[in-house]
């Protein structure tokens, strides 16, 4: 909640505000990134009214329908699991909601790397990416440095001992940004 705006009748003790403040105190959260979706010209109206209420817990699904006798089923409609928010922004197996589903995701991902790639400092960290198409990036006017355009984490990032066939089949990451560290210098007398 921005410091300017007070927070009225709302239910502080509820579950969906006591997560927003661990993750606030613990810092695992940053104002200023995670709600820059509030202003950024990229994101419709109604895509932002959905992920309010997506954080908000007032995404209309199949258990606010039982709650308010429009059906007498949580189950989702199109695959045979319980509908919930999560459920419906990323769990549904039905094939167009998957689709759907991994589009979302990569578009997300790649208004990361325009975010990135705008900070000239950070945009030649970028040193392996698996999301989306390269036409996608072009799309996005994306220029991804040579080095980020391979498909598999670079051995370098792994420890010594970690074989290659582990390295081909273990889960990758989206992208990986390797920042440069401020050597350590010794100063012995």
């Amino acid at each position: 909640m921005h410091l300017l705006h007070k927070l009225g009748s709302a239910k502080t003790e509820a579950n969906y505000h006591a997560y927003y403040q661990t993750l606030i105190k613990d810092g695992t959260a940053n104002g200023a990134t995670s709600n820059v979706y509030l202003t950024s010209s990229d994101v419709s109206f109604k895509t932002k009214c959905i992920i309010m209420k997506y954080r908000t817990g007032t995404l209309y699904n199949q258990k606010h329908a039982v709650l308010f006798k429009l059906s007498t089923s949580q189950t989702c409609p199109l695959c045979p699991q319980v509908d919930r928010a999560l459920h419906i922004i990323s769990e549904c197996q039905h094939m167009q909601i998957r689709n759907m589903i991994t589009e979302r995701y990569n578009l997300a991902c790649l208004m990361i790397l325009k975010a990135i790639s705008k900070t000239g400092s950070l945009r030649s960290c970028i040193v392996s990416k698996i999301i989306g198409s390269n036409e996608r990036m072009i799309m996005q006017n994306l220029q991804i440095p040579e080095t980020a355009e391979s498909r598999i984490v670079s051995k370098w990032l792994f420890p010594p001992r970690f074989l290659d066939k582990d390295r081909f089949t273990s889960s990758c990451p989206d992208f990986v940004l390797v920042t440069p560290t401020a050597r350590k210098t010794n100063t012995t007398n």
